[in-house]
């Protein structure tokens, strides 16, 4: 392991940081797919005023970039920025006509090529993307097994290894990296998983490096079958760990104090009102395949307001009528108890929200985006939007569109995964900026969907 680069965390304190993630589908020909099971998010084939909290300044949105422009659908997508250098970006997506591709960045984003992530010609998915404070790139995925590969700061290879503890069909992971220096844990990398090849049993793979050593945790507590095992970790080294249990429409959490070795009880954070215990609720901008609302999580760093607060965002049913909206609640004790909910979306016409994504920065600041039917009054074409709460999550700014141009992925020829089961964000902690990966159809209409990059950044 190498040595704390602490001048560059002391740069990242001063700037906003974001987490992002993003969904996957399959179309077409290509590698030999997987089959999805029950219970599975297995793709299946076939400038404006801001002021929050009496701080005044003004929103500068990047352009839109077309990042994959292929052929055929892409979905799930994730992005991530080098804390060592900010014109250097990766964005990661299901390619549904060929396998999990990660694309590269060295100009901040105008430009793209594919990576070669390492597949060995499998049919791969669910990726997610996560840098540690050297500039080191990690990317977890499946391949009807649980992969992760790297590649270090100033080489142009990925090296992938197959973790063949990770049980029989793992699904919807997840990687996080503890890059806190205060953690006795400092530089561990960890994945969270279900094995829904063992009844949707959730666990936690760790690393100290991200290179060898993998370890799988004890099976998380939990009540029933779960989805969505989302990590996040603490200034302290605390792992935290939260997710869906459909079959009791709860949200759970649970955390670990030794590295992701063993976790305590699962506590209750929310009761869902929307009905998920058919596993795919079905909404009418993804009426095909469905949206799992499961949990997304991150913990405000030591820098910035709130230190240690542990953030749950998700998707229900809105107390005010039969459409989704995107919630946020938070802990102050580990996770023990929770805040009452704050909505994140401000419209007020009724419409769809879903594929949220938060993400903390190293001031505090809690940022969430997520797709948004506000501007259809039908509910199904889509824009993405985004949200800042300067005063821990109680409550949130007005909403920020950062698309372009709509998608509807519902009409005649559109691939049957639709936008999957989520997308991504994440702040830069040099610029400052909030970065994001989305799909939208917008090029080819319904016959497919790219990968696209972004950027909002406050002045």
């Amino acid at each position: 392991m190498r040595k704390s680069r602490t001048g560059a965390l002391a740069a990242a304190g001063a700037m906003a940081a974001a987490l992002f993630f993003v969904g996957a589908s399959i179309e077409g020909a290509g590698p030999q797919r997987p089959q999805p099971r029950p219970f599975s998010t297995v793709p299946a084939v076939s400038s404006q005023s801001f002021a929050p909290g009496g701080h005044s300044g003004s929103v500068v949105l990047g352009k839109n970039v077309n990042v994959t422009d292929k052929s055929g659908a892409q979905s799930e997508t994730s992005v991530a920025s080098d804390p060592t250098n900010p014109k250097h970006l990766l964005e990661s997506v299901n390619d549904l006509t060929n396998t999990a591709a990660v694309y590269e960045s060295t100009d901040g984003g105008t430009t793209w090529v594919n990576s070669n992530l390492t597949t060995n010609g499998g049919f791969c998915y669910d990726t997610w993307l996560a840098f540690n404070v050297h500039g080191d790139a990690f990317v977890s995925f499946e391949c009807s097994d649980q992969r992760i590969a790297y590649k270090l700061a100033g080489t142009s290879t990925w090296v992938a290894t197959k973790l063949t503890n990770a049980g029989s069909f793992p699904d919807r992971d997840m990687v996080t990296i503890d890059n806190s220096p205060t953690s006795p844990f400092f530089g561990s990398v960890y994945i969270g998983y279900d094995d829904n090849g063992a009844n949707n049993t959730p666990y936690a793979l760790y690393s100290r490096d991200g290179i060898s050593g993998w370890t799988r945790s004890t099976a998380i507590p939990h009540a029933a079958p779960v989805i969505g095992v989302n990590l996040a970790t603490a200034p302290d080294g605390t792992l935290y760990a939260a997710w869906e249990d459909y079959n009791n429409k709860k949200i759970y959490t649970s955390k670990s104090i030794d590295g992701g070795a063993t976790f305590g009880p699962a506590v209750v954070v929310d009761n869902y009102r929307i009905n998920t215990t058919g596993f795919f609720v079905f909404i009418p901008p993804q009426n095909v395949r469905g949206i799992v609302p499961y949990p997304m999580t991150a913990v405000a760093p030591s820098t910035g307001q709130h230190p240690g607060r542990y953030y749950v965002s998700y998707t229900d049913q809105d107390t005010a009528g039969t459409n989704t909206s995107v919630y946020v609640r938070y802990s102050d004790d580990g996770g023990s108890t929770w805040s009452s909910e704050a909505k994140v979306n401000d419209d007020t016409t009724h419409a769809y929200h879903f594929h949220h994504q938060i993400a903390v920065s190293p001031s505090g600041i809690v940022g969430v985006c997520f797709y948004d039917t506000r501007r259809d009054a039908a509910n199904k074409k889509t824009d993405r939007f985004f949200a800042l709460s300067p005063n821990g999550g109680v409550s949130f700014s007005r909403n920020f569109r950062y698309t372009s141009a709509q998608s509807d992925e519902t009409v005649s020829g559109a691939d049957g995964n639709q936008y999957g089961d989520y997308q991504g964000v994440w702040s830069d902690l040099t610029t400052g900026k909030f970065l994001f990966s989305w799909t939208d159809s917008r090029t080819a209409g319904a016959v497919r969907e790219d990968m696209f990059g972004g950027s909002f950044a406050v002045h």
